[in-house]
Parts: C-alpha cells; structure tokens; sequence
C-alpha cells in the first residue's frame, strides 16, 4: 500500500505493516476488502463492503466514503456483507464495481453512484461475482450465481445467458479461464444440495467454436487478481502492483494471441 517494497495485511478497517506494527486503523466494520486504483491517481484504494454498506478508504486508511447503501437495502445480516468485483465494465479505461444484495446485482462507478441493476435470489448467503469481455468489444459481460441460476449479463444489466445452478451461495463465485489450453476462454460454476439441488457439482460452459477471447489458465483463490499467482501456479515473492497493470479484482485477464499474462514466469 505505501510501495516500500513490502507487503501490508489488509483487512479493509485495518491494515498492518509485514512485521504486525498497524499501518491505519478505523472504526469501521470488519468485511471484505478490495484493493484497486479506484480514482486514477496510481495508488491503491481500499474498497470495503461491510454489514453497514460500501466504504472506500485511501491506500493509507483516509476515508473517501463510507456505509454508503445506493440500493436502499437496509444495513445488517447479508445485505451488504458480500465480496465485491472490480473491472473496467463499460470499457471507458475507469473501473467500476459490482456487487450483489438479496435481491439486486448492481454494477456501480467508483463513486458508488449506480450503472445498472439486475434482479437475483440470493437471500442464503455471501456470493460474488466477476467479468469478462469474452467478445474482445471493449465491453465486459458481468457475471453472477444465485440460488438457482447462472446469469451473464451484458454491458446494460440484461441476461445474456440464463443457466440453472443450485446453491446456498456460501462464499463461491462463477470463474472465468481457459482451462482446456484451447485459446478460448470458459465459464466454470458450482452447485450443490441446495433447494433440492439437481445439478452437476461443476459445470463448465464454452463457445461452441471456441470464439470467445482466451483468458489465463489458472485462477487460484477467493481474492484472485492476477498478478498474485503466475500461470505456471507459482507464487510471486514481489507480487506487481496489481493496480498500476490489469488494475481489477476477482477477474481474469484476457490474452489475445496466446501471449502471458503478467506476471511472467521466470526464465
């Protein structure tokens, strides 16, 4: 957060320096954080979504805004408590953010002021989603699973694509990768014995001619950003600064050509 060179532990309310010495503190809630370049300044924020709403926190802990609730649904239990996704959606070279209520996936700029919104079920738990601009137009399609279906959606918040899943939507998310190395990417999504469940555990949907731009091949965990793991499935020891690169969170990047995302493996 402060490029010494060294990592921070972030937790979104707090964060601390390598050795455990705390870098910032707040009184905000505890929740999930995501680190981007929210404002084109070339540091990091710290977009926080807590039981109480939306926060976004300079990368040394200054407060931009917080418990923000554009939706107008009310504070407590899930409602807000749920993993965001950061990406450029609309291709104008700014992120923006997405993240889900009970009821609504909401696509907001970096201000929290609200794109688009696109009504979900999703009142069991804590799910997230991501984005992908399979079409190589500049635009993303966002992507989200409720309780019972896999929705993609266009640059607009209307469904693309309606698929049945089943899920108490714990903290799992639709992943986007190219994970039969045949420069396609591929959507992959989970089910299980939810609502009387029915469907595969795993279901994996591609384009049937395999035109859709490739993605990378791995995706390694719940805070993927890219350049945290490279595609041989080692780990960085100086991770980039994934804000000054792709500058997106719970995201794959797209590659065009066959080529390596960064960060390269080594030799």
């Amino acid at each position: 957060l402060d490029d010494d060179g060294d990592l921070e532990v972030v937790l979104g309310h707090a964060a601390y320096h390598h050795d455990g010495a705390p870098y910032y503190l707040t009184e905000l809630k505890a929740g999930y954080p995501q680190v981007a370049d929210l404002d084109g300044d070339g540091r990091p924020e710290i977009l926080l979504t807590t039981v109480n709403g939306v926060s976004l926190l300079e990368h040394d802990g200054t407060i931009v805004y917080q418990d923000l609730r554009p939706t107008g649904d009310p504070p407590g239990g899930t409602n807000w408590h749920r993993p965001a996704t950061i990406h450029d959606f609309d291709g104008d070279g700014e992120p923006e953010f997405a993240v889900s209520s009970a009821n609504n996936y909401t696509v907001y700029e970096s201000d929290a002021t609200i794109v688009w919104q696109a009504p979900i079920s999703d009142l069991s738990g804590i799910a997230a989603g991501t984005a992908f601009d399979f079409l190589g137009d500049g635009v993303a399609e966002a992507m989200y699973a409720d309780e019972q279906t896999l929705y993609v959606f266009d640059g607009a918040g209307a469904p693309l694509l309606q698929v049945s899943r089943k899920s108490g939507t714990l903290s799992e998310y639709p992943t986007v990768a190219d994970i039969d190395n045949d420069g396609s990417a591929e959507i992959l999504v989970v089910s299980n014995g939810h609502l009387g469940g029915g469907d595969p555990g795993i279901q994996v949907f591609r384009d049937a001619e395999d035109r859709w731009i490739q993605a990378r091949r791995i995706w390694n965990q719940h805070t993927y950003h890219v350049t945290n793991v490279r595609e041989d499935g080692t780990i960085p020891q100086f991770e980039p600064q994934s804000w000054k690169l792709n500058n997106t969170f719970r995201t794959n990047a797209q590659i065009e050509g066959g080529g390596i995302c960064i960060p390269v493996p080594p030799g």
